[in-house]
């Protein structure tokens, strides 16, 4: 189990005590990051099941992993003389299951708390967990930011906890100035740029103009504070993330993020812009002599120049990083992967979406067939790579069942081909949500979908639907909500099964896996049937309640699907003390 390194004052962090004798916490700023559902640790009403995240990160589905960015945030306003801190409420909630979050809220001062609403995923836990700080502190500012905060900004705003929206994809300087007006004293906000935000009851705009070009997310991401952490004997080891730029080059249907996606939220043309190569290397090297003992996943270089990457590879070499896993979005050639080798233990992963070229041109991939990715995974190995991921999708326009089982035929052969080599195929389904600001969001008809949800309270009410499929804010011409929810199972299942008699995975990880799906499947369809028929029975709830709390006992990924303790990773909580906590869930401090 994870805990704080001290009880000591960190990074500027001022702990006090005060007069009830429960010691505070004191900042400028708090980030919280929100579970995805505030109350999960109560709730038997609705069932958090197995593959309702997809299952495709080692995270719950919670969520509980907290944006980069707040990390950038916090070393800004740093440079200002401002103390900011990230608490992982939704860390803290799964580590310690007793914890006292109102206790915890009340133990927090400061006079700005700040909420990321970055993917949609949390606009439940975010909001709730909102408007508990303004019940606590009315007096305090909350202020929220993020895509999603800038997709919903107007609709937003207009919740009775949230005083301010951030829009925007870089905020640094948007929010540095926000906090120079809070600290001096004054609410007046027009003349920051980006903000939506209430006076007097009303609401205002102060335009919507702070769009950087160049020199994005302009700081160095410090990371030295992990080079202490604890980490689990468990499958541990440090995996830290890096981000070098924003927006994206390509324009995948589905993604919040791709390039139409950034045109139709931020209101830019350019919509790839990259952080400064001086800032990534300042970062990479701030893990000092850990870098040695830690991983790094490398997202969004394969939109990088080769120039800018081969710089960041020979700071990967130079700290001696033990591991770098690089997403790409094409096959790299030969010279690339000779770099990336001679600079670490490398993998990589690739996403066609569907071993179907058309339904994968359709998905926005389809750069490359699967011939053409066998023969270059062949090469690939040859070189030295040391595996290779390769990542489809459930979801997908033209897709019908006999598309996704067949997808799992195709993993078969890629696994016989490979059998004894690291290449592993997985299946993840799009849930819970198509990204709002997707081209196929926005023009569903056009692309063969249907959108059930539209607004951010629709949104936010899905999350706690009971009924799983119902969830969903998206079915499309060839496969309904429900079909998506059966078609995942039953292809993951199948691809289970080929990895266990393949000998890929060990026969009682596969077990492990089917017999949860299997539970999973059967408490879905009770818990429909009682919905259907008038409500859950106290029985039913006894059993929901008991899944939830196995399931969220650990977390898990479908490349090692097997239960990993809590704790270690880079977002889990290391601001909270150990004697706080110890003092908020009745436990004793270790």
């Amino acid at each position: 189990m994870q805990e704080p390194l001290s009880t000591t004052a960190r990074d500027g962090q001022v702990m006090a005590t005060v007069a009830t004798g429960g010691s505070v916490l004191k900042a400028d700023l708090f980030f919280l990051h929100a579970p995805s559902i505030y109350d999960f640790r109560e709730r038997d009403d609705l069932l958090f099941a197995h593959l309702s995240d997809s299952d495709s990160v080692n995270t719950t589905t919670i969520y509980e992993i907290y944006p980069l960015g707040l990390l950038s945030l916090k070393q800004r306003l740093r440079e200002e003389g401002l103390t900011a801190e990230i608490v992982n409420i939704a860390s803290l909630m799964l580590i310690h299951p007793s914890l006292d979050v109102p206790g915890l809220i009340s133990r927090l001062e400061a006079p700005v708390f700040g909420f990321d609403l970055h993917w949609l995923i949390h606009c439940h836990g975010a909001l709730e967990l909102a408007k508990l700080v303004k019940a606590i502190h009315p007096d305090s500012l909350v202020i929220f930011g993020g895509i999603s905060s800038t997709y919903f900004a107007e609709e937003l705003i207009r919740y009775q906890p949230v005083d301010v929206v951030v829009q925007g994809y870089d905020t640094l300087e948007v929010v540095a100035e926000l906090m120079k007006a809070v600290t001096r004293g004054t609410r007046d906000f027009s003349k920051i740029p980006n903000l939506l935000y209430k006076s007097a009851g009303e609401v205002f705009a102060s335009g919507f103009i702070h769009k950087p070009m160049r020199d994005y997310n302009d700081v160095t991401v410090d990371w030295s504070y992990y080079q202490k952490v604890r980490q689990q004997k468990l499958f541990g080891g440090r995996l830290i993330m890096t981000l070098p730029n924003t927006g994206c080059a390509h324009d995948c249907g589905w993604c919040g993020g791709s390039r139409s996606a950034y045109r139709k939220i931020m209101g830019v043309r350019k919509t790839l812009i990259t952080k400064p190569m001086e800032h990534i290397a300042e970062e990479l090297r701030s893990m000092g002599d850990a870098a040695k003992k830690t991983g790094i996943y490398a997202l969004q270089c394969y939109s990088e120049s080769k120039a800018r990457l081969h710089a960041y590879l020979d700071v990967v070499k130079e700290m001696g990083y033990k591991t770098v896993n690089f997403e790409q979005f094409t096959l790299p050639d030969a010279a690339t992967l000779r770099k990336m080798v001679e600079s670490t233990r490398t993998f990589i992963n690739l996403s066609p979406e569907s071993h179907d070229p058309i339904i994968s041109k359709l998905a926005g991939r389809g750069t490359y067939t699967m011939e053409q990715m066998e023969d270059w995974i062949e090469r690939a190995l040859d070189i030295g790579v040391a595996g290779v991921m390769v990542w489809f999708f459930i979801g997908m326009p033209r897709q019908t069942r006999q598309s996704v089982m067949d997808t799992v035929d195709y993993c078969k052969s890629l696994l016989k081909r490979f059998r004894g080599k690291n290449v592993v195929p997985l299946l993840c389904p799009m849930v819970p949500f198509l990204d709002p600001g997707s081209r196929f969001f926005e023009n569903p008809g056009a692309h063969g979908y249907s959108i059930f949800h539209r607004t951010l309270e629709q949104h936010r009410q899905a999350l706690v639907a009971p009924i799983w499929h119902e969830r969903l804010n998206y079915s499309t011409k060839w496969l309904s909500r429900r079909e998506i929810e059966q078609v995942s199972y039953d292809a993951v299942s199948k691809l289970i099964n080929i990895k266990g008699e393949l000998g890929v995975l060990p026969g009682s990880w596969c077990e492990a896996v089917l017999a949860t799906i299997d539970e999973t499947r059967w408490l879905l369809a009770e818990i429909e049937c009682s919905v259907r028929s008038g409500g859950l029975s106290s029985d039913l709830r006894q059993q929901i309640l008991k899944y939830n709390r196995k399931i969220l006992a650990y977390s898990s990924d479908q490349i090692i699907p097997v239960p990993r303790p809590f704790g270690g990773r880079w977002f889990d909580d290391n601001t909270v003390p150990a004697a706080m906590l110890s003092e908020l869930t009745g436990s004793q401090p270790q």
